[in-house]
């Protein structure tokens, strides 16, 4: 097997290679560019469900601590899909700008085409936007599997295209520059690893066909979990159709900074006081190490790297949150770091 530089895997903007392809006409490449995409899926829910989080005042809030676990399990499924793009021979396009989400944008590898994805604090306006990102494939607005001429619909839809691709093409899968450890600790060995991967991916993003509570966690899963901030009241079960009920005992909606959603491109140094730009590049820089040690980590097999993006990842919050608590002068709302890569 052959490591394909990052210059020549398959851009995610190539949409033709996504979509248009018949289950039997899904070659290698087919499968390695949907793999990136994966990455950048995964990678682009990151930055808005941690504006979210960011937002809110109180760390300890339960709602706080429902997001954050989201991110945790995003994390985690980015990490997947760089473990199996990784066994199939491919480094893992991280720092390339191509792949690095920008905002207010769409959500990589045609899924949810119609969906608009923005920066900014938690609101009824973002929780619909995270709602629908992790929209069940059985849910009330999603078709049973993909469109191939328009996109998919759900990202299950989009992950059960890719693991059919798996399993007829059966892929030699190399363990070499993947990755263990509590970010990614399963490693692609075989096709029945990267089964596993994609149903615990799935299970904690939409729930499964069985339960919208993951089995091994006993947690919700994240659409039911956006739900119950939504609704301001826990989950209580499924209704006659499937359909969750969220009638269980209040979940406040805690104090948050009203950050405004960010302009596309993000703030500029002439639109923004000095003090905030120089916050706001500051944050671009943080993110761009953060971004930088991701590549490391699976382009050299890098364990370390990982660690120290995790550690990255800290710094982060304190300066969005200090770009949050500033005013935008005629308002409405607050600032908020961009995400740009310099």
């Amino acid at each position: 097997m052959n490591m394909q530089s990052l210059a020549t895997l398959p851009h995610i903007d190539r949409i033709d290679l996504l979509l248009g392809h018949p289950q039997e006409q899904r070659d290698m490449a087919w499968l390695e560019a949907s793999l990136q995409s994966a990455v950048s899926v995964e990678f682009s829910t990151i930055p808005p469900y941690l504006c979210a989080l960011w937002s809110i005042k109180d760390e300890t809030d339960d709602v706080a601590k429902s997001i954050r676990n989201v991110v945790q399990e995003e994390m985690l499924h980015m990490a997947l899909a760089c473990n199996m793009l990784t066994a199939v021979g491919c480094v893992p396009k991280i720092r390339d700008p191509h792949s690095v989400p920008t905002y207010p944008g769409h959500v990589p590898g045609a899924v949810h085409p119609e969906l608009t994805v923005s920066l900014s604090g938690l609101s009824d306006a973002s929780l619909d936007v995270f709602s629908a990102i992790e929209e069940p494939t059985r849910g009330p607005s999603a078709a049973p599997g993909p469109e191939h001429d328009t996109g998919y619909k759900t990202i299950g839809a989009f992950y059960d295209a890719i693991l059919d691709a798996f399993r007829t093409l059966k892929p030699e899968l190399s363990t070499e520059r993947q990755v263990t450890g509590p970010l990614a600790y399963m490693v692609m060995e075989d096709l029945h690893a990267v089964e596993a991967a994609i149903t615990l991916i799935k299970d904690q993003g939409e729930g499964s066909e069985v339960s919208p509570v993951v089995a091994h966690t006993d947690e919700l899963a994240h659409y039911h979990r956006f739900l119950e901030v939504r609704h301001c009241k826990r989950f209580s079960g499924l209704d006659a159709s499937g359909q969750p009920i969220f009638d269980g005992p209040p979940l406040p909606r805690p104090e948050t900074w009203p950050m405004a959603v960010v302009p596309a491109g993000g703030y500029t140094q002439s639109a923004v006081p000095a003090d905030v730009w120089k916050l706001a590049n500051r944050f671009d820089q943080t993110f761009t190490q953060l971004v930088d040690r991701l590549q490391a980590v699976w382009e050299h097999g890098d364990q370390a790297s990982l660690v120290h993006a995790v550690e990255t990842m800290f710094a982060l919050s304190e300066q969005a949150r200090a770009l949050m608590s500033i005013e935008i002068a005629g308002g409405p709302g607050t600032y908020g770091p961009s995400f740009r890569l310099l």
